[in-house]
């Protein structure tokens, strides 16, 4: 901490206050302010995750492995920005992890894929006002950053129901007080040229109270949070590299809570000409002193042509306990990671259940639910250290020789190491 002084200290005492000046006291020095209004720098999150598979780990139907232990790069997500005169800033982003378990129509490997990509004009009194790539409202869970989650990945139904990103215009508005208000319109898929869709989205948070005090204040923060979002969407039709046209589908699935394999316990397969797809999340956190509860409902329907409907639900509760004491910190309807107020760190314990049920008319999905304890150590605003235990339980429809309902009943022992900047 000295040494990081010291060298703040040097760098002012060499470029004065304005020009050139580093943030040192409070980040890395990965950005530069050349001139007032102007800002540009780069952000970054690399983790290396580690997953082990027990218990049922094989199909049911042939005894073929379907889990298996890995290790490798779940994100390396580079960002550039930039901060401009009169309120406006831009954003461009890309994950340069290969994904193994992530396959293009010829089985190769996902060499990266473009994050959030796009500008924006700030005002007080209008709001927010964005255009380009970023992610859709309703899966709270999944609108926080993936360096701030709780656990290593997302709960059940919200990989379930979210549409992940898209390319879309929306607004943001927090101009009334204890109130955000969001709308957005999505449409062209994204910039991996995948999710051909369009359709309107929105949501509303309410913060009956938000008491955050400030550092050296013995007050304990207390926050609500209850929120509402909700979009539809009318998928596309899409056609691929080699000029083959697909009709419109929609697809429903969830991987066990553990990110470095393919395998999903629940999935409703491709639902052809799905129709106008809805999606609906309540969302609920209670934030006081080190105390977390946070829990989301949701729902997805589809009126596939000439089939019944079909409608999926699912939802988590989880909760956590800073042991050092720290509070997880929230703005504008988003829970971000605890600012350990130790040299040695801050540390977490969490617990979550989740459940998901996939299965409506014809259509066997499947149910799931899972059962995660975990732990995080958060050294300094950098680093951070996560492990997870995941007692999963899931029941599907199989084909022969089984032609019927069989449990996959895997547990999950997985780790995390993350750096941020």
């Amino acid at each position: 901490m000295k040494l990081r002084h010291a060298i703040a200290v040097a760098l002012l005492c060499g470029y004065g206050t304005n020009a050139l000046a580093y943030d040192l006291l409070n980040d890395w020095p990965t950005k530069i302010k050349p001139a007032d209004g102007y800002e540009f720098g780069f952000k970054g999150l690399y983790q290396y995750d580690y997953n082990s598979f027990s218990g049922d780990t094989t199909n049911p139907t042939n005894g073929a492995e379907i889990l298996s232990d890995a290790n490798a790069w779940r994100r390396k997500e580079f960002n550039f920005y930039g901060k401009l005169p009169g309120g406006w800033d831009f954003n461009i982003g890309y994950d340069f992890t290969v994904s193994g378990f992530k396959t293009t129509p010829s089985g190769a490997g996902v060499h990266g894929q473009w994050i959030d990509n796009f500008v924006r004009y700030s005002n007080k009194q209008a709001g927010d006002f964005r255009i380009g790539q970023f992610k859709t409202p309703v899966g709270w869970e999944e609108t926080v950053s993936s360096s701030a989650t709780t656990f290593l990945e997302r709960a059940l139904p919200v990989q379930a129901t979210n549409m992940g990103r898209r390319i879309g215009a929306d607004w943001t508005y927090t101009g009334i007080p204890n109130w955000l208000l969001y709308l957005a319109y999505f449409k062209g898929g994204d910039l991996n040229g995948d999710n051909d869709g369009d359709g309107p989205a929105a949501r509303v948070v309410w913060n009956p109270f938000n008491r955050q005090p400030g550092a050296g204040s013995r007050e304990e923060s207390n926050v609500l949070h209850l929120g509402l979002a909700y979009s539809t969407e009318d998928r596309d039709a899409t056609t691929d590299g080699r000029g083959v046209l697909s009709n419109p589908a929609a697809r429903f699935r969830a991987k066990p809570e553990a990110g470095l394999i393919g395998t999903r316990l629940v999935d409703t397969g491709n639902l052809a000409f799905p129709g106008t797809i809805k999606r609906l999340g309540l969302e609920a956190a209670w934030i006081h002193g080190p105390l977390l509860v946070q829990g989301e409902y949701l729902t997805v329907d589809a009126d596939p042509q000439g089939k019944p409907s079909f409608s999926g639900d699912g939802y988590y509760v989880q909760g956590s306990w800073v042991l050092t004491g720290e509070s997880r910190p929230y703005s504008k309807g988003t829970i971000g990671n605890v600012r350990p107020t130790h040299d040695y760190g801050a540390f977490e314990v969490a617990v979550r259940y989740s459940t998901v049920d996939l299965n409506d008319g014809p259509v066997y999905g499947g149910k799931q639910d899972d059962w995660t304890i975990g732990a995080n150590w958060y050294l300094g605003q950098h680093f951070k250290l996560q492990a997870n235990y995941i007692f999963a339980n899931s029941t599907k429809r199989y084909g022969a020789p089984i032609n019927g309902e069989a449990d996959v009943d895997p547990r999950v022992f997985e780790m995390r190491a993350q750096i941020m900047f």
